[in-house]
């Protein structure tokens, strides 16, 4: 039971909601946490002062946050240090004129994939379940955004009277455009389909808005070389092409997919490390950026 709920996570593996079994296989890397940023609530962010560029590189991105790197040893399966890491970086973000939607995972309160393989649950069920969990994430982290005072507005398919609004294409790019950070809650990422995959389905989240990118924050340093003698060398600009054959990733393949047939850049990056996320977001060099033009390894 402690691994299907509860599960602390300890070790970096495949994506938390990925359904093929994920790409990175055999080959994860040994965990490694960073020291985090701590941050006062009552902070407003215009004394917060970034080192990330004045001139970001992207008007719009998705924000995908793996649900197994949000957890911690305590008995909450949810990091607070975490959260707040993410909201205080996200407003520095916004404060520098990104507009910000975010997906989160739900690996940290409920694996599926674990469930069904433990006692044979129907499968729609248990993700049905996993989605409520991504809303619960959500809606902490919708209340860490706003103790840093940025506006947040938490959107799901899944009827929660009370705790957030249905998806609307129109009023959540409304919403971006008034500079509220839009959360999507739930596994299907708002899409009411629970097999869908929180990756796929931000991917398709970020077409929909017109988002220039997504960026993947989980606990892996981005795109690892599989054919690199050095198992801990990573890319920092790959294609899509290349990633197939060349490297291991913790990314849900369909989502890379789709990314690739609507041109849409993906970062996979280390949320972890301090100042990360607002690099990312911003178009930094930080993980791997996996798109149509290039390569290279760090």
């Amino acid at each position: 039971m402690e691994e299907i709920v509860g599960n602390s996570m300890t070790t970096k593996g495949a994506s938390d909601e990925d359904r093929s079994g994920g790409s990175l296989g055999n080959a994860a890397k040994p965990a490694r946490r960073y020291p985090l940023v701590t941050y006062n609530p009552g902070v407003q962010i215009n004394n917060v002062k970034s080192k990330a560029t004045s001139n970001p590189r992207w008007r719009r991105v998705v924000l995908k946050i793996s649900g197994a790197a949000l957890a911690c040893t305590g008995p909450n399966n949810i990091d607070p240090k975490i959260v707040g890491l993410i909201a205080r970086e996200v407003a520095m973000a916004c404060r520098l004129g990104v507009e910000v939607a975010i997906v989160v995972g739900s690996r940290n309160l409920f694996c599926g994939g674990t469930w069904i393989t433990a006692t044979g649950l129907d499968r729609t069920t248990a993700y049905h379940i996993s989605m409520m969990a991504s809303v619960m994430n959500s809606v902490l982290l919708q209340s860490s955004l706003e103790k840093m005072g940025v506006q947040a507005r938490l959107q799901t398919g899944i009827a929660v009277q009370g705790v957030g609004e249905p998806y609307n294409r129109q009023r959540a790019t409304r919403h971006l455009d008034k500079g509220r950070v839009v959360i999507f809650g739930g596994i299907g990422a708002t899409l009411g389909n629970p097999l869908l995959s929180s990756d796929a389905a931000a991917a398709l989240r970020a077409l929909d808005i017109n988002a220039e990118a997504m960026v993947k924050g989980t606990n892996v340093e981005g795109v690892y070389d599989c054919h690199s003698q050095d198992s801990n060398a990573t890319f920092e600009h790959i294609t899509f092409h290349e990633l197939a054959s060349r490297g291991l990733t913790t990314m849900d393949t369909m989502a890379l997919n789709f990314c690739e047939e609507n041109s849409i850049p993906v970062v996979v990056f280390n949320f972890l490390e301090a100042g990360n996320i607002t690099k990312a977001l911003c178009g930094e060099q930080v993980g791997t950026l996996i798109d149509r033009t290039g390569r290279g390894v760090s």
